[in-house]
């Protein structure tokens, strides 16, 4: 079981706008000096315009709806803070205030932000990285983000691992070339069952499932939220 959720602040050196770059490039080696970073923000609508800082200039985070952002790359650093616009600021005051921050995991190459808004269990605004690389979390995986106050236990594929409160695990699926439904099961410390379903799996695909506490008071079927993603595939040079 991964635990990578760390709080955070950031200084960032370079910006670069590149694409998506293949996940079978190899991921083996020291840490680069540049990281590939995406944005995944919770609501299905943002109630916020949101910036990320490299020294004194502000960036806008572009996110998507219920999907992933596109890849930014930027020069690796060790925190990344988030920041919005100020409402009127009086003469002389900062123009963007600060709203979260995480400590970027030191040998991730790939990096994904997710933001969280407040709800009743959570006052502030959180944002979480999680390491995003090929290695540890590829194909035919899904990953399991516990954002609730309590352990979690999931049942998939026929494994069963516990998530604790902020931790993530990373489970196969075991499908094959077609894909197929995979039975989930997650329950509470108390051997409760929570959240029941078959989820769609891919072999070329890979699936994020953040877990997080309803928002009706007193239930206590967790909300959650999907985010897939395709992974393509190299192609096979001919021999001759």
């Amino acid at each position: 079981m991964i635990n990578i959720f760390q709080p955070f602040g950031f200084a960032l050196l370079s910006l670069l706008l590149l694409g998506l770059p293949s996940e079978l490039n190899a991921e083996t080696q020291e840490p680069s000096k540049v990281i590939e970073c995406s944005y995944v923000y919770w609501d299905d609508m943002l109630d916020d315009e949101f910036y990320f800082r490299i020294g004194d200039v502000y960036y806008p985070m572009k996110f998507l709806r219920n999907k992933r952002s596109k890849v930014v790359s930027v020069a690796r650093m060790e925190e990344f803070e988030m920041f919005r616009k100020v409402d009127k600021p009086l003469e002389g005051e900062d123009l963007y205030e600060f709203v979260a921050e995480t400590i970027v995991p030191h040998d991730a190459r790939r990096i994904l932000f997710l933001v969280i808004a407040p709800n009743q269990e959570d006052e502030d605004y959180r944002v979480f990285a999680l390491d995003d690389s090929s290695l540890v979390f590829g194909r035919r995986t899904f990953r399991f983000v516990n954002l609730t106050q309590q352990m979690i236990s999931v049942e998939f594929a026929g494994e069963t691992q516990q998530v604790d409160v902020d931790g993530v695990v990373v489970m196969e699926s075991n499908v094959d070339e077609k894909g197929g439904f995979v039975p989930c099961i997650m329950r509470d410390p108390e051997g409760e069952t929570i959240y029941g379903t078959r989820l769609f799996a891919q072999p070329n695909g890979r699936e994020d499932v953040f877990i997080r506490p309803s928002p009706i008071k007193g239930r206590k079927a967790p909300s959650i939220k999907f985010i897939s993603q395709f992974i393509a595939i190299a192609p096979v040079e001919n021999k001759q």
